[in-house]
């Protein structure tokens, strides 16, 4: 019984010294949230108002993707690549520039 007052006693103490703590840190999580979101806005009206958006790549990343694309041009070869992703398969893909293989072209003389 005694022992329930003084474990009553120390979570009133416990509960008096972190509830303050706790409303200070979310108030400062706010704030910050405040200023965050202030800050993208004003990036973004400027970013729009340029042509671009908050997900547009920038000059680096520009950079990188074109020295990716030369060096997959230089790797690429005629075997098809595979891909994890089956819709990607070429059994899955129609290429309609080309005539297929299984189709008789009746004209062919002419």
């Amino acid at each position: 019984m005694i022992t329930s007052i003084f474990k009553n006693i120390g979570k009133g103490i416990g509960y008096l010294f972190l509830f303050p703590i706790l409303v200070m840190s979310i108030a400062i999580f706010a704030v910050y949230g405040v200023f965050v979101f202030l800050y993208q806005f004003i990036k973004l009206i400027v970013l729009f108002f340029s042509g671009r958006n908050l997900s547009s790549d920038l000059p680096e990343d520009i950079q990188v993707k074109a020295m990716l694309t030369e060096d997959e041009d230089e790797k690429k070869d005629d075997s098809p690549s595979l891909s994890l992703y089956p819709s990607d398969s070429p059994m899955y893909t129609t290429d309609f520039s080309q005539p297929s293989s299984n189709v008789k072209e009746e004209n062919k003389d002419e």
